[in-house]
Protein backbone atom coordinates (compact mmCIF):
# COMPACT_ATOMS: atom_id res chain seq x y z
CA UNK A 1 0.00 0.00 0.00
CA UNK A 2 1.35 3.49 -0.76
CA UNK A 3 2.23 5.75 1.78
CA UNK A 4 0.79 8.61 3.42
CA UNK A 5 2.83 12.02 2.30
CA UNK A 6 6.31 11.96 4.19
CA UNK A 7 7.73 14.39 6.05
CA UNK A 8 11.23 15.06 6.60
CA UNK A 9 10.82 13.43 10.11
CA UNK A 10 9.45 10.58 8.46
CA UNK A 11 10.95 7.11 7.29
CA UNK A 12 14.48 7.35 7.31
CA UNK A 13 14.73 5.57 4.21
CA UNK A 14 13.01 8.43 2.38
CA UNK A 15 13.76 12.10 0.87
CA UNK A 16 12.16 14.76 3.36
CA UNK A 17 9.09 16.49 1.92
CA UNK A 18 7.80 20.41 0.94
CA UNK A 19 4.91 22.12 -0.23
CA UNK A 20 6.33 24.83 -2.40
CA UNK A 21 7.01 23.01 -5.92
CA UNK A 22 4.93 25.35 -7.26
CA UNK A 23 1.11 23.62 -7.65
CA UNK A 24 0.74 23.58 -3.89
CA UNK A 25 1.40 20.11 -3.42
CA UNK A 26 4.49 17.94 -1.61
CA UNK A 27 7.61 17.55 -3.33
CA UNK A 28 10.81 15.75 -2.13
CA UNK A 29 13.20 17.85 -0.48
CA UNK A 30 16.65 16.59 0.40
CA UNK A 31 19.28 18.55 1.32
CA UNK A 32 22.12 18.51 -1.69
CA UNK A 33 24.23 15.66 -1.15
CA UNK A 34 22.71 13.60 1.21
CA UNK A 35 20.53 10.34 -0.02
CA UNK A 36 17.76 11.36 -2.81
CA UNK A 37 17.20 7.61 -2.84
CA UNK A 38 19.85 4.45 -1.28
CA UNK A 39 23.02 5.14 -3.10
CA UNK A 40 21.58 8.13 -5.23
CA UNK A 41 23.01 11.86 -3.80
CA UNK A 42 20.89 14.70 -5.09
CA UNK A 43 22.72 16.90 -7.29
CA UNK A 44 19.70 18.78 -8.67
CA UNK A 45 15.87 18.83 -9.39
CA UNK A 46 15.18 19.17 -13.47
CA UNK A 47 11.19 18.88 -13.43
CA UNK A 48 8.33 18.31 -11.23
CA UNK A 49 5.37 16.74 -13.03
CA UNK A 50 2.09 15.82 -11.50
CA UNK A 51 2.70 12.54 -10.15
CA UNK A 52 6.99 11.90 -10.93
CA UNK A 53 9.97 14.42 -9.66
CA UNK A 54 13.14 13.98 -12.12
CA UNK A 55 16.35 14.77 -10.43
CA UNK A 56 20.04 14.58 -11.14
CA UNK A 57 22.09 12.60 -8.77
CA UNK A 58 25.51 11.20 -8.35
CA UNK A 59 25.86 7.47 -7.95
CA UNK A 60 28.00 6.33 -5.18
CA UNK A 61 28.12 3.15 -6.13
CA UNK A 62 28.39 3.80 -10.29
CA UNK A 63 30.73 7.44 -9.16
CA UNK A 64 29.00 8.84 -12.41
CA UNK A 65 26.00 11.23 -12.41
CA UNK A 66 22.49 9.51 -13.03
CA UNK A 67 18.86 10.85 -13.47
CA UNK A 68 16.26 9.39 -10.70
CA UNK A 69 12.91 9.67 -11.39
CA UNK A 70 10.77 8.94 -8.29
CA UNK A 71 6.91 9.19 -7.47
CA UNK A 72 5.76 12.01 -5.59
CA UNK A 73 4.80 12.12 -1.48
CA UNK A 74 1.60 10.98 -1.02
CA UNK A 75 1.82 8.42 -4.03
CA UNK A 76 -0.92 6.02 -4.91
CA UNK A 77 -0.22 2.54 -6.94
CA UNK A 78 -1.31 4.15 -10.14
CA UNK A 79 1.57 6.78 -10.24
CA UNK A 80 4.08 4.15 -11.06
CA UNK A 81 2.89 3.45 -14.21
CA UNK A 82 5.30 5.55 -15.79
CA UNK A 83 8.28 3.88 -14.39
CA UNK A 84 6.94 0.91 -15.38
CA UNK A 85 6.57 1.66 -19.05
CA UNK A 86 9.81 2.84 -19.33
CA UNK A 87 11.75 0.13 -17.31
CA UNK A 88 9.74 -2.24 -19.68
CA UNK A 89 11.18 -0.27 -22.95
CA UNK A 90 14.55 0.40 -21.81
CA UNK A 91 14.80 -3.02 -20.74
CA UNK A 92 14.77 -4.50 -24.05
CA UNK A 93 16.36 -1.43 -26.70
CA UNK A 94 20.50 -1.29 -26.90
CA UNK A 95 21.25 1.67 -28.97
CA UNK A 96 23.64 4.54 -27.57
CA UNK A 97 21.05 7.19 -28.28
CA UNK A 98 18.87 5.95 -25.42
CA UNK A 99 19.55 5.64 -22.08
CA UNK A 100 20.34 2.54 -20.32
CA UNK A 101 18.44 1.72 -17.39
CA UNK A 102 20.89 1.51 -14.56
CA UNK A 103 18.94 0.58 -11.06
CA UNK A 104 15.37 -0.05 -10.71
CA UNK A 105 14.09 0.64 -7.21
CA UNK A 106 10.25 0.27 -8.03
CA UNK A 107 9.86 -2.01 -4.76
CA UNK A 108 11.48 0.33 -2.32
CA UNK A 109 9.28 2.68 -0.16
CA UNK A 110 9.26 5.42 -2.30
CA UNK A 111 9.28 3.99 -6.09
CA UNK A 112 11.91 4.78 -8.35
CA UNK A 113 14.11 4.10 -11.63
CA UNK A 114 17.81 5.61 -12.35
CA UNK A 115 18.79 5.95 -16.30
CA UNK A 116 21.75 7.43 -17.76
CA UNK A 117 22.92 10.57 -17.55
CA UNK A 118 23.06 12.72 -21.35
CA UNK A 119 25.15 15.62 -20.51
CA UNK A 120 23.88 18.08 -23.15
CA UNK A 121 20.62 20.49 -23.97
CA UNK A 122 17.55 19.80 -25.50
CA UNK A 123 16.85 20.92 -29.49
CA UNK A 124 14.17 23.36 -28.18
CA UNK A 125 17.31 24.61 -25.66
CA UNK A 126 19.76 24.73 -28.89
CA UNK A 127 17.01 26.81 -30.78
CA UNK A 128 16.11 29.13 -28.45
CA UNK A 129 19.79 30.07 -27.01
CA UNK A 130 21.39 30.24 -30.55
CA UNK A 131 18.40 29.94 -33.40
CA UNK A 132 17.00 27.42 -35.66
CA UNK A 133 19.60 24.67 -37.11
CA UNK A 134 20.70 24.71 -40.93
CA UNK A 135 18.97 22.28 -43.09
CA UNK A 136 22.26 20.11 -43.25
CA UNK A 137 22.11 19.99 -39.55
CA UNK A 138 18.62 18.43 -39.43
CA UNK A 139 19.00 16.33 -41.71
CA UNK A 140 22.05 14.27 -40.07
CA UNK A 141 19.81 15.01 -36.44
CA UNK A 142 17.07 13.65 -38.20
CA UNK A 143 18.34 10.42 -39.99
CA UNK A 144 20.11 9.78 -36.14
CA UNK A 145 17.14 10.50 -34.12
CA UNK A 146 15.17 8.01 -36.34
CA UNK A 147 18.29 4.91 -36.11
CA UNK A 148 17.11 4.77 -32.75
CA UNK A 149 13.86 4.60 -32.87
CA UNK A 150 14.20 1.99 -35.08
CA UNK A 151 15.71 0.03 -32.64
CA UNK A 152 12.91 1.22 -30.36
CA UNK A 153 10.44 -0.02 -32.55
CA UNK A 154 12.48 -3.51 -33.22
CA UNK A 155 12.11 -4.14 -29.44
CA UNK A 156 8.35 -4.05 -29.24
CA UNK A 157 7.81 -0.30 -28.39
CA UNK A 158 6.70 2.89 -29.61
CA UNK A 159 7.89 6.17 -27.96
CA UNK A 160 4.97 8.20 -28.32
CA UNK A 161 6.13 11.58 -26.98
CA UNK A 162 8.55 12.29 -29.13
CA UNK A 163 9.64 16.41 -29.35
CA UNK A 164 12.01 19.09 -29.63
CA UNK A 165 12.09 18.75 -25.41
CA UNK A 166 12.72 14.73 -25.21
CA UNK A 167 15.68 15.07 -27.69
CA UNK A 168 18.89 16.04 -26.54
CA UNK A 169 22.23 17.07 -28.22
CA UNK A 170 25.48 15.45 -26.18
CA UNK A 171 28.50 14.98 -27.40
CA UNK A 172 27.18 16.36 -30.93
CA UNK A 173 25.21 13.36 -31.46
CA UNK A 174 21.49 13.62 -30.73
CA UNK A 175 20.04 10.94 -27.68
CA UNK A 176 16.10 9.78 -27.78
CA UNK A 177 15.12 10.41 -24.02
CA UNK A 178 11.58 10.47 -21.57
CA UNK A 179 10.53 6.97 -22.44
CA UNK A 180 7.49 7.24 -19.44
CA UNK A 181 4.55 7.66 -22.53
CA UNK A 182 6.11 4.28 -24.05
CA UNK A 183 3.49 1.73 -25.36
CA UNK A 184 3.99 -1.73 -26.97
CA UNK A 185 3.73 -1.68 -30.52
CA UNK A 186 0.09 -2.57 -31.47
CA UNK A 187 -1.16 -2.61 -28.16
CA UNK A 188 -4.44 -0.30 -28.11
CA UNK A 189 -5.13 2.59 -26.68
CA UNK A 190 -7.53 3.44 -23.69
CA UNK A 191 -10.41 5.83 -24.81
CA UNK A 192 -9.34 9.16 -23.31
CA UNK A 193 -5.80 8.40 -23.05
CA UNK A 194 -4.12 10.87 -23.85
CA UNK A 195 -0.56 10.81 -24.99
CA UNK A 196 2.38 13.41 -26.48
CA UNK A 197 2.89 16.96 -26.67
CA UNK A 198 1.14 18.78 -28.81
CA UNK A 199 1.85 20.09 -32.02
CA UNK A 200 4.24 16.65 -31.91
CA UNK A 201 2.05 14.12 -31.93
CA UNK A 202 0.04 12.45 -35.00
CA UNK A 203 -3.49 13.68 -35.49
CA UNK A 204 -4.58 10.10 -35.07
CA UNK A 205 -3.21 10.80 -31.25
CA UNK A 206 -5.03 14.23 -30.57
CA UNK A 207 -8.22 13.52 -29.83
CA UNK A 208 -7.54 10.28 -27.87
CA UNK A 209 -9.85 8.05 -29.78
CA UNK A 210 -8.21 4.77 -28.05
CA UNK A 211 -6.40 3.64 -31.31
CA UNK A 212 -3.98 1.09 -31.85
CA UNK A 213 -0.02 2.20 -31.30
CA UNK A 214 1.64 2.15 -34.96
CA UNK A 215 5.54 2.69 -35.69
CA UNK A 216 4.09 5.49 -37.82
CA UNK A 217 3.12 7.48 -34.21
CA UNK A 218 7.05 7.93 -33.78
CA UNK A 219 7.46 8.81 -37.58
CA UNK A 220 4.84 11.70 -37.32
CA UNK A 221 7.02 13.08 -33.99
CA UNK A 222 10.03 12.95 -35.61
CA UNK A 223 8.86 15.06 -38.51
CA UNK A 224 7.36 17.57 -36.52
CA UNK A 225 10.25 18.21 -34.03
CA UNK A 226 12.58 18.20 -36.99
CA UNK A 227 10.11 21.29 -38.67
CA UNK A 228 10.25 22.88 -35.55
CA UNK A 229 14.43 23.41 -34.88
CA UNK A 230 14.65 23.93 -38.68
CA UNK A 231 15.38 27.07 -40.37
CA UNK A 232 13.47 27.65 -43.27
CA UNK A 233 15.23 30.37 -45.05
CA UNK A 234 19.12 28.13 -44.92
CA UNK A 235 19.67 26.48 -48.47
CA UNK A 236 18.13 23.44 -48.93
CA UNK A 237 15.49 23.72 -46.41
CA UNK A 238 12.22 23.73 -49.38
CA UNK A 239 13.44 20.01 -49.90
CA UNK A 240 13.90 18.80 -46.86
CA UNK A 241 10.58 20.53 -46.12
CA UNK A 242 9.10 18.36 -48.87
CA UNK A 243 10.90 15.49 -47.48
CA UNK A 244 9.66 15.65 -43.95
CA UNK A 245 6.03 16.54 -44.93
CA UNK A 246 5.64 13.02 -45.99
CA UNK A 247 6.67 11.90 -41.97
CA UNK A 248 3.81 13.96 -41.18
CA UNK A 249 0.93 13.19 -43.72
CA UNK A 250 -2.56 13.44 -42.21
CA UNK A 251 -3.10 9.48 -43.04
CA UNK A 252 -0.87 7.13 -41.38
CA UNK A 253 -0.97 4.54 -43.81
CA UNK A 254 1.02 6.89 -46.41
CA UNK A 255 3.93 8.27 -43.97
CA UNK A 256 6.90 6.09 -44.68
CA UNK A 257 8.91 4.01 -42.34
CA UNK A 258 11.98 4.42 -40.33
CA UNK A 259 14.40 3.29 -42.81
CA UNK A 260 12.47 4.84 -46.13
CA UNK A 261 12.35 8.25 -43.88
CA UNK A 262 15.99 7.96 -43.05
CA UNK A 263 17.13 7.05 -46.71
CA UNK A 264 15.16 10.20 -47.48
CA UNK A 265 16.79 12.47 -45.25
CA UNK A 266 20.09 10.98 -46.27
CA UNK A 267 19.63 13.02 -49.59
CA UNK A 268 20.01 16.66 -48.21
CA UNK A 269 21.88 15.54 -45.40
CA UNK A 270 25.19 17.33 -46.47
CA UNK A 271 28.30 16.03 -47.95
CA UNK A 272 30.29 12.62 -46.86
CA UNK A 273 32.36 14.47 -44.98
CA UNK A 274 29.99 15.90 -42.75
CA UNK A 275 27.87 12.58 -42.40
CA UNK A 276 28.47 11.11 -38.97
CA UNK A 277 28.66 7.82 -40.81
CA UNK A 278 30.51 5.97 -43.11
CA UNK A 279 28.65 6.22 -46.73
CA UNK A 280 29.02 2.94 -47.70
CA UNK A 281 26.50 1.68 -45.12
CA UNK A 282 23.95 3.90 -47.29
CA UNK A 283 23.58 0.86 -49.18
CA UNK A 284 21.87 -1.28 -46.51
CA UNK A 285 19.11 1.38 -46.86
CA UNK A 286 16.24 1.62 -48.87
CA UNK A 287 15.53 3.51 -51.68
CA UNK A 288 14.46 6.61 -50.77
CA UNK A 289 10.52 7.79 -51.65
CA UNK A 290 10.09 10.32 -54.00
CA UNK A 291 9.73 13.86 -53.31
CA UNK A 292 6.50 14.76 -52.29
CA UNK A 293 5.41 18.47 -52.66
CA UNK A 294 5.01 19.81 -49.03
CA UNK A 295 1.34 21.52 -48.53
CA UNK A 296 1.09 25.04 -48.77
CA UNK A 297 2.29 26.58 -45.14
CA UNK A 298 4.14 24.00 -44.29
CA UNK A 299 6.84 26.43 -44.56
CA UNK A 300 5.70 28.35 -42.29
CA UNK A 301 5.34 26.13 -39.63
CA UNK A 302 1.53 24.86 -39.31
CA UNK A 303 1.12 23.18 -36.37
CA UNK A 304 -0.14 19.00 -37.10
CA UNK A 305 -2.38 18.91 -34.23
Amino acid sequence: MAPDTLTAHGDPGTPGAMSDVGDDRPGWNPEMGGPLVPGMLAWDRFTVGRRRETWLCWSVDLWAPVVVKLVRPGWRPSWTQALDREVRALAHVAHPAVPRLLADGRDGAVPYIAVEYFDGPSLSQCADAEGAFPCGDVARIGVLVLGAVRALHAAGNAHLDISPHNVLLADRRPRLIDLGASRPLGTRLEPGERLGTVGFRGPELADAPGVQVTPAMDVCSVGATLLQVLDRDTLGAGELVDRLAALIDPDSGRRPTTDAAMAALTRIAGSRTTRPWPGFAEQHLPRAPRRRRAPVGLLAGVPID
